[in-house]
């Protein structure tokens, strides 16, 4: 069993705990602080079944019905213009409560087709975050190409060097521990050549190409009838490049053009954007000005943190992920952070 298995064990364990011993039901009943938890889904359906990365998937359909069902009856779900007002302290309900924000990053073609139906089942909004240069294509981006070259790697050991070094040993550490390294690999602020990482581990790893034949994105008219059905969508740049690696210019094209390709495909002003990967180093403060600069009202970061009144910056709005945890660990998670403003992974 891996490390991350275990640690998954130990939270598991930690969850069941807290509830059969009524700890969340007593916690359920205390106060809540008031705060913002932006919840973070990529795809919803079942890893089994696909070829690509396991790790983009973040609950099955009956999950995130179950998951939504539990947030609308013990949070407060909130719209995006509701979030924003928060941040920004500018909103008419200042009642001391835990808001939750369902996002979706990249736009999946399950998006539109499993998460999108269930949502407007419970009568909630979710924020969906496009990259613009994939809608509607059967484009496969750079973390699924990286999977399926390790799923179908006929070297079971071998070796990185960019931009930096590491051994890879997919019968010791695991096909998902030894993918999750190399994919932190890539995303790392030196790798400035995605297409030589791409190349160097196809030739160490002697991995298949993936084809592209099949849509796996959503289309403009799926992304607009998501709008007319209460979603908000927004801005994930045009080509899902991590910001840090590319220069300020680079960056404001990005944001730029996807800002105003939304405009022209969808009719609306697009104010709110999510940074591809999200991880604290995969933008920097530049990014922030940037995006303020291109005219977004907000941003979001992916890993962790409070949203509390008064230490909120509306570029580094903090998102937590979702990633295949049971509804006893939803539940334990989601009722802690109603208590302390934080959401732990």
């Amino acid at each position: 069993m891996t490390g991350n298995l275990k640690l998954r064990g130990k939270r598991e364990l930690l969850s069941r705990g807290l509830y059969w011993s009524g700890t969340l039901f007593a916690f359920s009943q205390l106060p809540a602080r008031d705060s913002l938890l932006v919840l973070t889904y990529h795809r919803v359906g079942d890893p089994e079944s696909d070829c690509f990365d396991p790790g983009v998937f973040s609950a099955t359909g009956d999950e995130f019905y179950e998951q939504l069902a539990y947030l609308k009856h013990n949070l407060s779900p909130v719209t995006l213009e509701e979030a924003l007002a928060f941040v920004e302290g500018t909103e008419k309900d200042k009642s001391s409560r835990c808001r939750v924000l369902i996002t979706f990053d990249d736009g999946y073609l399950d998006n539109y087709e499993t998460a999108y139906p269930i949502l407007r089942s419970h009568g909630l909004q979710g924020v969906f975050f496009l990259c613009t240069g994939l809608v509607g294509s059967c484009f496969i981006p750079w973390w699924d190409r990286i999977s399926y070259m390790v799923r179908t790697a006929q070297r079971r050991q071998f070796s990185l060097h960019y931009p930096g070094d590491l051994e890879v040993d997919v019968d010791r550490d695991g096909l998902t521990t030894s993918l999750q390294a190399i994919l932190r690999l890539y995303k790392r602020p030196e790798n400035c050549d995605s297409s030589r990482f791409i190349r160097e581990l196809s030739e160490a790893a002697m991995g298949q190409e993936p084809s592209g034949t099949l849509r796996r994105f959503l289309s403009w008219d799926e992304a607009k009838e998501m709008m007319d059905g209460g979603m908000a969508i927004g801005a994930h740049t045009h080509s899902h490049t991590i910001l840090s690696q590319l220069d300020p210019e680079k960056q404001f094209e990005e944001l730029s053009q996807s800002r105003e390709i939304l405009k022209q495909k969808l009719c609306f002003e697009p104010e709110s954007l999510a940074y591809p990967v999200g991880s604290p180093s995969s933008f920097t403060e530049e990014t922030e000005r940037i995006a303020e600069e291109t005219g977004y009202r907000a941003a979001f970061s992916y890993y962790g943190g409070q949203n509390l009144p008064g230490k909120m910056t509306r570029f580094n709005i903090k998102r937590a992920f979702v990633s295949s945890q049971s509804l006893t660990q939803f539940r334990a998670q989601t009722t802690i952070h109603r208590l302390t403003g934080s959401f732990w992974p």
